[in-house]
């Protein structure tokens, strides 16, 4: 795989995205959990997730580096994260806190509280070891899957299936970028899946 389409892959696969891309594929999933849903109303879900995820940590991303607290938007040393992973995680619980006010399905706040759980350990381990966070993302992404399927005894294969691909995809991508060692990639997807998992069944338990 070469730089450029490994570089394409870790942008495309961005952990900042995963939370947009987790309500796309909940909104395509064939059940009435999610059907009830009016269109408009999914829309403007995906759009609130979009800005509070995604647009608003992404500027608060370029105004750190504006300022010299970071060297590069890909923090790759392990010295540059912990604050960008706070406001990560200030976003992240602000959007699982809106959400509860929203007559919105409980599985969208358990992954987001989920989310925010998975920056926060990312943060801890940060001071003791580097982490892939993409596949921190992505692993919190197939427990979601795992945790939901378990849940409504649904079979949603087709998306786990396609979250594992492209896990794989974005793990080689940044291992080619010399990001990660194998290491941080498989404890990093280990830990995503565990810890998003572990907060479904014990939604399902306290039930």
């Amino acid at each position: 795989m070469g730089r450029r389409t490994a570089k394409f892959i870790s942008i495309s696969f961005h952990p900042l995205l995963m939370p947009t891309y987790a309500i796309m594929l909940l909104f395509n999933v064939d059940s009435h959990y999610f059907m009830v849903l009016p269109r408009d109303y999914q829309l403007i879900l995906l759009a609130f997730v979009f800005s509070f995820t995604f647009i608003l940590p992404a500027i608060s991303m370029f105004f750190l580096l504006k300022l010299k607290v970071v060297d590069s938007l890909e923090m790759n040393l392990s010295k540059e994260r912990p604050i960008p992973l706070i406001i990560v995680a200030l976003f992240f619980y602000a959007t699982y806190h809106l959400l509860r006010q929203f007559p919105v399905n409980t599985i969208f706040t358990v992954f987001m509280l989920g989310a925010t759980l998975l920056v926060l350990f990312s943060l801890l381990i940060n001071y003791l070891s580097k982490i892939s966070i993409h596949m921190v993302a992505l692993g919190g992404l197939l427990g979601t899957f795992i945790g939901f399927s378990f849940l409504l005894h649904q079979d949603i294969r087709i998306y786990m299936y396609l979250i594992i691909l492209i896990s794989g995809i974005t793990g080689t991508a940044r291992l080619g970028l010399d990001a990660h060692s194998p290491v941080q990639v498989y404890a990093g997807f280990g830990m995503g899946v565990l810890v998003m998992l572990g907060l479904f069944l014990f939604m399902n338990y306290s039930l």
